[in-house]
């Protein structure tokens, strides 16, 4: 086996089911053994509940019929990652670029693993959130509350009280510090490499950077040169054209269009990468920020736009907006963060393929390491149950 081999899987189970604790704590795995290596589907039989009356003596009872519905894991999400590392670079330098490779290409698949396990949040039964059905605000003065209430929603279907877990991004985490500032307590003064901070009122706290995030961006007004658009630390700037400037480094470039239309398109194809359109409608500043600035969007964030019409953003993590439009009216709006508390295991995973190839370059003088993983990932009824989704308003954050 390949210096490249040993890094990728030993590294990536490792740090997926260890250093990886919400994984690790949200997944259940006993449906793995069943697709592990052939077919592409599981079935699980979700039994009817009980039914139960009050008796009255000499009269007869009511029968429900025991049933159980099908519900299907498929494995039908698929991740690749491919290098080419050339001769000259890889004699040329003391380091093993195969195996940083792989260890890169690792990184990327659990990102993705992680994602698409996050992603069944929003299966929950039951949703924590304000009165009105809006997102709630996280503050000193309310965090305790979520305890509360979701103690409470378990309760209602006898969940486990052994076992909880919560699941929140950093800057929840960070409220739960200040509420515990100066107490002795449980919850630790640092994050572990796991991201376990500790037990706190009957949950394993944890923390995590790959909820699910959404939010609406308005801009039905004619951006004016200058004017930008910043998502997670990475800023778009309107110009009237795409060449002046060209060595600037500090902004992703987005032409104005004909019309708000054509500018949110625009502005959609920057933020999503789009290749058929760059150069023309958007373009990258040059310099190596700008490579960095597309690894955060679109492989560590996984930031995408529903459509140009409505502008809303979908993407993992503790994203921060902002914008500096022309129009006031032209705001961020619907910012939101799903966390999600409940028992171990409320989510299935199976991870199917696993295949890491390093092989010489047909043409030419160069190695090329290539890896693909298959998984499937549901949230059953079951699991459904016994979890809560948590509606937290990332409005304020910065």
């Amino acid at each position: 086996m390949s210096d490249a081999k040993l890094e990728f899987w030993g590294d990536m189970q490792r740090t997926l089911f260890v250093s990886n604790t919400a994984v690790a704590m949200l997944s259940n795995e006993q449906l793995a053994g069943l697709i592990s290596e052939d077919g592409r589907k599981a079935h699980r039989p979700i039994i009817s509940l009980p039914h139960s009356g009050t008796y009255t003596p000499y009269n007869d009872i009511s029968f429900n019929r025991k049933t159980a519905s099908k519900q299907t894991l498929e494995v039908n999400d698929f991740s690749y990652a491919a290098d080419e590392i050339d001769i000259t670079d890889a004699n040329q330098t003391k380091y093993p670029l195969s195996a940083i490779s792989a260890a890169d290409q690792m990184k990327v698949h659990n990102n993705y693993i992680e994602q698409a396990v996050m992603a069944n949040i929003s299966g929950a039964f039951n949703v924590i959130q304000n009165a009105d059905g809006s997102a709630i605000t996280v503050d000193t003065s309310n965090v305790l509350d979520l305890f509360e209430e979701a103690d409470t929603k378990l309760g209602a279907v006898d969940a486990p009280f052994e076992g909880r877990i919560a699941v929140f991004g950093p800057h929840t985490i960070g409220v739960l510090r200040k509420v515990k500032a100066q107490r002795e307590s449980a919850l630790g003064d640092s994050v572990l490499e796991n991201g376990v901070i500790g037990p706190w009122n009957g949950y394993t706290v944890i923390q995590n950077n790959n909820l699910p995030y959404t939010a609406s961006l308005k801009l039905a007004t004619k951006p004016t040169a200058t004017n930008t658009v910043t998502i997670a630390g990475v800023t778009f700037e309107f110009v009237a054209d795409l060449d002046n400037d060209a060595s600037d480094t500090s902004y992703i470039k987005v032409l104005i269009g004909d019309a708000a239309a054509n500018s949110r398109a625009n502005l959609k194809n920057a933020i999503e990468g789009d290749a058929t359109s760059k150069g023309t409608t958007w373009k990258e500043a040059t310099g190596s920020v700008s490579a960095y600035n597309r690894f955060v969007l679109n492989e560590k964030r996984n930031i995408a736009i529903t459509s140009d019409a409505d502008m809303v953003l979908t993407g993992y993590g503790d994203i921060v907006v902002s914008e500096t439009l022309a129009d006031a009216a032209d705001v961020w709006s619907g910012q939101e963060q799903s966390a999600i508390m409940g028992n171990k295991g409320m989510i299935d995973l199976v991870l199917q393929i696993q295949e890491i190839d390093t092989i010489k370059k047909e043409k030419g003088f160069a190695t090329l390491v290539k890896s693909m993983i298959g998984l499937g990932t549901k949230m059953f009824d079951d699991g459904a149950r016994v979890s809560c989704r948590v509606r937290i308003d990332a409005s304020a954050w910065k």
